[in-house]
């Protein structure tokens, strides 16, 4: 049965030797490319992945397809699906919104089993859910780069969540992918204009390196 405690997600990870959410996180990203044995030997199973907030809408917006679910147990009967369990009723949308309409912060939600999933499914916004205390790793599960970069994450705080694709399509302009420390080949490899590389600050040093150097502008300084 879930923990009421606040850090019942934390309590969960450490008991399957995980350190803590941010690395399950990074073990859950990984399992939708590398295959999902990874996720069962260390017992993330869907019974235990619904624990931490991972639901299958979230998974499958990780990557994951339905057979994976389905070996993760996502799916064993459909009478899940028709008779919610006690906790996800307590945690459904209209207690989602009972419970921020009466001034639940995220510490407070979480003990009562409300993930940013359900939050989300209620038709809250990333930002909303940012200003109500929720961290960046609880909303990467569950929010695309896009919505994150509207609620004002930047590009260097989401590249451990998203691929540098992810955050192109998101809207990050080339100076802002060069804070988050992407080089000028990878900003290339993304599809970045080259008019907007040499104005974005890199180095002449750099442009040069990538055959650059006769594009770049006046105003661009050596470093």
């Amino acid at each position: 049965m879930m923990s009421e405690s606040s850090d019942f997600r934390l309590e969960i990870c450490k008991s399957l030797g995980i350190a803590d959410v941010a690395e399950a996180h990074e073990i859950i990203v990984a399992g939708a490319k590398q295959g999902v044995d990874a996720l069962l030997e260390k017992g993330l199973d869907a019974k235990t992945l619904m624990k931490i907030g991972y639901d299958a809408p979230g998974m499958q917006k990780l990557g994951y397809k339905k057979p994976a679910l389905e070996r993760l147990g996502y799916y064993e009967s459909s009478l899940e699906k028709k008779e919610p369990s006690v906790e996800q009723k307590r945690a459904g949308e209209p207690d989602v919104k009972q419970l921020i309409s009466s001034g639940y912060r995220a510490s407070k939600l979480k003990e009562k089993g409300v993930t940013v999933h359900h939050c989300n499914k209620a038709g809250y916004s990333a930002g909303e859910l940012m200003a109500l205390g929720f961290s960046l790793n609880d909303l990467a599960a569950a929010y695309s780069c896009s919505k994150l970069r509207m609620a004002g994450f930047r590009a260097d705080e989401l590249r451990r969540f998203f691929s540098g694709p992810e955050l192109r399509n998101s809207g990050f302009n080339a100076r802002e992918m060069r804070i988050a420390s992407f080089t000028i080949r990878d900003l290339l490899n993304y599809g970045y204009n080259e008019n907007h590389i040499v104005t974005a600050g890199y180095s002449i040093n750099e442009l040069v390196r990538e055959g650059l150097s006769k594009r770049t502008k006046l105003g661009v300084k050596e470093r």
